[in-house]
C-alpha cells in the first residue's frame, strides 16, 4: 500500500522479511516532497483508438494542425503530445496518443564498451568517439552489428571532473570530454593500458584545443540552451549553484535573457558549450552511417549540484537522496548521491524533464539500455540524514512513464533494453515485457544457461560493476557462485579457451541481443566499478588493448 505522497508502507528485502516504513522516514518523505496538487488533466490514449468526449473539445495536433471542434476523438491520431480545449470554455487536457510497445530488436551481436576505456595512437588521454568509429569499423569486418556504450551524459565543465558517467551535471546534453580532435595528442596524454585515465589533465587540455577550434569554426556560434548556460554561469560562479547570486539560483529567463545581453564574454562562453554540442552531434553522424546500431545508456538520475538539478529543482526533493535498502551484498544499504523527482509534481510539469531527457539520450541511437529500469516503478528514498536502512520506497506512475517511452523510442525507430538486475518488485518483468522491453540476463545472475534465456532479452556474461570473466576464472575476484556459473559454459583450463567458450555460449543464446564486454575479450581481470566504493580506479581503467591491437574476428559467432 502507498500514501498520497506515493510512499509505500514498507517492503519485503531479499529474504522475505518484512520492513515497514517509520514514521519520521514518512513525515521527512512527506516534508521534501510537499502537500501533493491537482495538475492538468492527462489522458494516455493508446493509438487506434477512439472515444466519445464529454463535451464538445476543439483538437490541436503537437505540430499546431488545427482539427477544429469534435465529439469524438479520431482514431487515426497520429502519436505525440496533443491538446483537447473544451468548448466554450475550461482547462485544457493534455491528450498523449502513444504505441502499446516499443520497437522490435532485431536479432544482432556485438560488444559493451566503456567509451572512456577505449584508447589508440591518436586518443587524448581517454576514449574518444574516434576510437568508438574506430571500433565500429572494426566490429563490422567482424560481422558484429551493435555497440552498447557507458552513458555519453554530460558532467560538469569545471575541475575537479566527475569519473562516473553514471553521476552527470545533465542527462539532456553530451559529454564533451569525448570529442575527438583528430591531433596527435600532447606526450602527457599519450595513453597506455596500465595509467589511469586522468580526467583534470585530460579536460583542461581538450577545453583549450576545443576553444581555440571554437574562434576558428567558420560556422556561427549556435545559441545557447539553458545547459550551456548553465555551463557558462558554472564556469564564471563556480558549480554550487545555490551559492550563486539569487537571480541566477532559478532558471530565470529573464535574468538570463539580460546577462546574455550585457556580458559579451559570458555569451561566448555559453556559445562555446553549445557549438561542442554541435561537434558531438556531428561526430556522432559519422559513427551513426556505419551502419553499426549504437545503445545508449540512460542514467537513473544527476548530480544534485549540475544543471539538471538547477533548471528542475522545483520539481525535485532536493532533501533526500536515492538508493537502495541493505541486503546480502550492501549490508549498510546504498546511497547513490542523486535527487528524485517529486512524483506529483512531474506529472504537473506533464513529464517535460523526462520526455526531454529520453529524446536527449536516443538521438543518433538505434537503441537504448535504461539503468536500474525498476526506478520508473518505484525509487528507494533516503532523507537528509538518515542511513538507507531508515529510507522508504516512493511509487512513480510507471504505466504513464511507460507510454512515454514506447512513444519517444518508435519516434526515434529505436529499441528499449531495461536493466532489472538485482531485487525486481512483483509484476515489473510483466510490464516491461508487455511493452516489448527487453529484459537483461547475465551469466552470474542466471541459473539456466545461455541456451534457455528468453528471445527478447539481452545476453551477456557481466557488465561493467561486475566482475570479468578473466576474474571469476583466477578467482581474483567474484565468488564461488559465479564459479559454478562460468563451469556451466565452459571446461578451459586457460583463461583464453575460457573466455572463448563463454562468449560462444552467450552468441548461440536465443537471445535477440547478444553482447560480449570489451574487458572480456581483451581478457581484463578487472572490473571498471567496484559498487560501494568511490575514488580509486573506478571509472578510470583503460583497456588492455588498444583499438589497433584489437582483434574482433576471433569472436565472430
Amino acid at each position: 500500500m502507498q500514501d498520497e505522497w506515493g510512499i509505500s508502507d514498507g517492503y519485503f528485502d531479499v529474504a522475505g522479511t518484512w520492513h515497514a516504513t517509520p514514521e519520521l522516514t514518512r513525515q521527512r518523505l512527506r516534508a521534501a516532497m510537499g502537500a501533493p496538487e491537482q495538475g492538468p488533466a492527462i489522458w494516455f490514449v493508446p493509438t487506434g483508438e477512439t472515444h466519445t468526449l464529454w463535451d464538445t473539445c476543439r483538437l490541436v495536433l503537437e505540430d499546431g494542425t488545427d482539427l477544429g471542434d469534435i465529439t469524438t476523438l479520431p482514431i487515426d491520431l497520429p502519436i505525440g503530445y496533443h491538446e483537447l480545449h473544451p468548448l466554450p470554455v475550461g482547462p485544457t487536457t493534455h491528450l498523449i496518443v502513444h504505441p502499446t510497445s516499443c520497437p522490435a530488436i532485431p536479432s544482432m551481436w556485438g560488444v559493451t564498451a566503456q567509451i572512456y576505456a577505449l584508447w589508440s595512437s591518436g586518443s587524448w588521454g581517454i576514449g574518444d568517439l574516434g576510437d568508438l568509429g574506430a571500433l565500429a569499423r572494426s566490429l563490422m569486418v567482424a560481422g558484429g552489428d551493435a555497440i552498447l556504450v557507458s552513458p555519453l551524459h554530460q558532467p560538469a565543465p569545471g575541475l575537479p571532473q566527475q569519473d562516473s558517467p553514471y553521476f552527470p551535471s545533465s542527462r539532456r546534453a553530451l559529454n564533451p570530454m569525448l570529442l575527438a580532435l583528430g591531433n596527435p595528442p600532447p606526450g602527457e596524454l599519450m595513453c597506455s593500458a596500465t595509467s589511469l585515465i586522468d580526467r583534470d589533465l585530460v579536460w583542461a587540455a581538450k577545453r583549450k584545443a576545443l576553444e581555440q577550434l571554437c574562434s576558428e569554426s567558420a560556422n556561427p556560434t549556435p545559441l545557447p540552451d539553458s545547459i550551456a548556460i548553465w555551463n557558462a554561469l558554472c564556469d564564471e560562479l563556480g558549480p554550487d549553484w545555490p551559492t550563486w547570486p539569487v537571480e541566477l539560483r532559478r532558471f530565470n529567463v529573464d535574468a538570463i535573457a539580460h546577462r546574455l545581453r550585457e556580458n559579451r564574454e559570458f555569451a561566448q562562453v555559453a556559445g562555446f558549450h553549445q557549438w561542442c554540442q554541435r561537434l558531438i552531434d556531428e561526430q556522432l553522424a559519422e559513427i551513426e552511417v556505419s551502419g553499426v546500431a549504437l545503445i545508449g545508456d540512460l542514467a537513473l538520475g544527476f548530480a544534485p549540484q549540475g544543471a539538471d538539478a538547477w533548471q528542475y529543482q522545483h520539481l525535485l526533493a532536493l532533501d533526500v537522496r536515492v538508493g537502495a535498502p541493505p541486503d546480502p551484498f550492501n549490508t549498510l544499504g546504498q546511497e547513490w548521491g542523486i535527487p528524485g523527482f517529486v512524483p506529483w509534481r512531474l506529472r504537473k510539469a506533464v513529464y517535460e524533464p523526462f520526455i526531454a531527457t529520453l529524446r536527449a539520450s536516443l538521438r543518433r541511437m538505434k537503441g537504448l539500455r535504461i539503468d536500474h529500469v525498476m526506478g520508473l516503478f518505484r525509487q528507494y528514498w533516503v532523507p537528509a540524514g538518515m542511513t538507507p536502512a531508515d529510507g522508504a520506497y516512493v511509487h512513480f506512475p510507471a504505466d504513464e512513464l511507460l507510454a512515454i517511452i514506447c512513444l519517444e523510442a518508435t519516434r526515434a525507430g529505436a529499441f528499449v533494453i531495461g536493466e532489472d538486475l538485482g531485487t525486481v518488485q512483483d509484476g515489473v518483468r510483466e510490464a516491461l515485457a508487455s511493452r516489448n522491453i527487453a529484459r537483461t540476463m547475465v551469466l552470474w545472475f542466471e541459473q539456466e544457461p545461455p541456451a534457455n534465456w528468453p528471445v527478447d532479452s539481452l545476453a551477456t556474461a557481466t557488465t561493467h560493476d561486475l566482475p570479468t570473466i578473466a576474474g571469476v576464472f583466477g578467482s581474483t575476484d567474484g565468488d564461488d557462485v559465479q564459479r559454478e556459473r562460468l563451469a556451466t559454459v565452459s571446461e578451459g583450463t586457460t583463461v583464453e579457451d575460457v573466455i572463448d567458450e563463454t562468449h560462444a555460449a552467450v552468441l548461440a543464446s536465443p537471445a535477440r541481443l547478444r553482447l560480449l564486454a570489451l574487458d572480456d575479450i581483451c581478457v581484463a581481470t578487472d572490473r571498471q566499478n567496484l559498487p560501494g566504493t568511490i575514488g580509486g580506479a573506478n571509472w578510470r581503467r583503460r583497456l588492455p588493448l588498444s583499438i589497433e591491437s584489437l582483434r574482433l574476428h576471433s569472436v565472430t559467432p
